[in-house]
């Protein structure tokens, strides 16, 4: 191990997180942005106003503190906006602290307007995977997200010293997701979950193109899919959850519309779910419009549960249908003015990527040849970071084999060079892949 690679080992904690985000928030208007665009509809950021980074400040309903809170202030240093940061590295929510969330939005709110403050949560992918806070955070954050952000800065940066600044932050940021917590916190993947989770995301897929599939830790507590991606003309940018269960009985598909609990009463006697499937229920601070799916065992071989797998995400992609359907009436009794809402453009996901290299593999296995190598480095580094490390090593083994079976196309370097996955790369690593290919 080497020196820079043992910078933080062991040696981080929860308040270099926040002290991070306050730094490259105040110093980067592209991360700034872009961390505000995870709130997703339910904030508007003010135009041409004073933006300051706040790091523990009080709250207004209770006693607690916000970890991080970015402020929008008028002329008169008055604040008109705010969202609100909470960073979570090893540790659970501490009892009410969600909700003390929730109601601290509730009060902002009501002052500065409905649009005018919003929560994040930011944590390890495998941490996100185990928080529940029932809607009180307008969006989410991963860790490895905000890696993948600055390391893409790195390969456009032409800036020694800048580089060498972001590249000692992402060292940060990977130190913080590979702490473990105490003994309560098992991060380990299960081997019969991930490869059940690849399989569920390649079907997924299929049937619901325009979604991703959060990537998860597939641990122990790994029992829920969450998707990204959805959009509904008109509504809030929901939170959809595929809920797997113990292999019997049924579970439950929920789209979650955030801070609009108030709203449940006049949905639940509007008569629109009548003779339909769907129920709306409260979820902490949020409305769930919820539909039973049949329960799924991840320790099982895919194969075995594959039918009760297709039949929820069928049951998902029926309820997405009925929602955009019904998208204006929502909307009316939601109290939403009604606007059509265009998805920003957003590169391949990391899910999406990875479902890619294991259907490469899949392709190598039948020619007789399997990249074990390529898998392994998957599991340790994830599927974008691998290729990356591939493109930058002298040409594997298996790249040799490939170019002597003619195969020539299923190599990283050729996979890079196509869309939608060129976007996911630096010019410099898109080269180096061409000229290793000639």
């Amino acid at each position: 191990m080497s020196q820079a690679d043992d910078l933080f080992r062991d040696r981080v904690r929860e308040r270099d997180l926040d002290n991070f985000l306050v730094e490259e928030l105040s110093a980067s208007p592209a991360f700034l942005t872009w961390m505000v665009s995870k709130v997703g509809n339910s904030f508007s950021a003010p135009m041409n106003q004073n933006v300051l980074l706040q790091k523990s400040p009080p709250r207004e309903k209770d006693r607690r503190q916000t970890d991080v809170r970015i402020g929008w202030f008028d002329d008169d240093q008055k604040l008109i906006a705010c969202v609100l940061i909470e960073s979570k590295v090893t540790a659970n929510f501490q009892a009410g602290q969600a909700q003390a969330y929730a109601a601290e939005l509730a009060a902002l709110r009501e002052r500065l307007g409905r649009k005018a403050a919003s929560a994040l949560l930011v944590a390890p992918v495998a941490r996100l995977a185990t928080l529940t806070h029932d809607g009180s955070f307008d969006g989410e954050v991963a860790i490895e997200h905000i890696i993948d952000f600055l390391d893409e800065r790195v390969g456009r940066s032409e800036n020694a010293e800048i580089s060498l600044r972001l590249k000692a932050r992402i060292q940060l940021l990977e130190a913080l997701c590979g702490k473990r917590a105490s003994t309560a916190w098992i991060g380990t993947t299960i081997p019969e979950k991930r490869d059940f989770a690849e399989a569920y995301a390649a079907l997924a897929s299929e049937i619901l193109p325009e979604l991703t599939v959060r990537p998860s830790s597939d641990g122990p507590k790994a029992i829920t899919r969450i998707f990204e991606g959805l959009v509904i003309d008109g509504l809030p940018s929901p939170t959809l959850r595929h809920e797997f269960g113990a292999g019997t009985g049924w579970k439950y598909a929920n789209v979650l519309f955030r801070g609009i609990e108030d709203r449940l009463p006049r949905l639940r006697s509007s008569g629109l779910f009548e003779g339909t499937p769907y129920l709306v229920e409260e979820a902490g601070k949020s409305v769930a419009i919820r539909v039973r799916t049949p329960a799924i065992d991840p320790m099982r071989p895919f194969l075995d549960e594959r039918e009760a797998v297709e039949r929820g995400l069928l049951v998902i992609r029926d309820l997405i249908e009925w929602l955009r359907s019904k998208s204006t009436e929502l909307a009316d009794l939601l109290e939403i003015e009604t606007t059509t809402i265009t998805p920003a453009p957003s590169l391949p996901s990391e899910t999406a990527f990875a479902a890619e290299l294991m259907d490469t593999y899949r392709q190598c296995e039948r020619l007789g040849y399997k990249p074990t190598g390529m898998l392994q480095m998957m599991q340790e580094h994830g599927a974008i970071n691998t290729a990356r490390r591939l493109l930058v090593s002298p040409p594997s083994d298996g790249f040799n084999r490939l170019a002597l079976m003619g195969r020539l196309d299923l190599a990283i370097e050729s996979i890079v060079q196509r869309d939608p996955w060129r976007q996911l790369f630096t010019k410099e690593e898109l080269r180096r892949a061409k000229n290793r290919l000639k």
